[in-house]
């Protein structure tokens, strides 16, 4: 078999809204400091630590994305930097690209009526099934991916 890449997509989170929430809270912990006085009498664990807390949330937002790579012998799912997953397609019985609807909002979803769900946004994904455990990977493009991997859905 060809080990040609047949589908790609790189996801991150866009949505506008998540960022202003994101910088509000940045600048109400920032604002918690008083610029005009020594920054170093200001280190308190009650300031330090929201600073600490958002910088880290910052930062994974900033890194996180979920990458889908399919070839004709495998589907790889790396939703970085937390984990990366290959399914062979020798081992999938069955895979359809489907409307899964809201699961409880974006990120991993586990537990889900379709199993476990991969996404950033929309309702649109990739449905696996394998033996005894299903998965959903989202993804923002719908049609390509259908048009892709129609000779391999069975």
């Amino acid at each position: 078999m060809n080990d040609q890449i047949i589908f790609k997509e790189k996801q991150r989170f866009t949505q506008w809204w998540i960022w202003l929430i994101l910088l509000i809270v940045t600048v109400i912990v920032v604002m918690q400091f008083d610029f005009t006085k020594n920054i170093v009498d200001q280190l308190t664990i009650d300031k330090v630590m929201p600073s600490v807390v958002i910088g880290l949330i910052l930062v994974l937002f900033l890194t996180l994305q979920l990458k889908t790579e399919i070839t004709e012998k495998e589907i790889t799912i790396e939703y970085f930097p937390f984990f990366k997953k290959v399914f062979k397609w020798s081992e999938i019985s069955k895979a359809q690209v489907i409307d899964y609807g809201f699961v409880g909002g974006w990120g991993i979803r586990l537990w889900t009526s379709y199993g476990t769900v991969y996404n950033v946004s929309g309702s649109k994904g990739l449905h696996i099934k394998i033996t005894g455990k299903q998965y959903v990977v989202g993804t923002r493009k719908e049609k390509e991916l259908q048009s892709s991997i129609a000779h391999l859905l069975n």
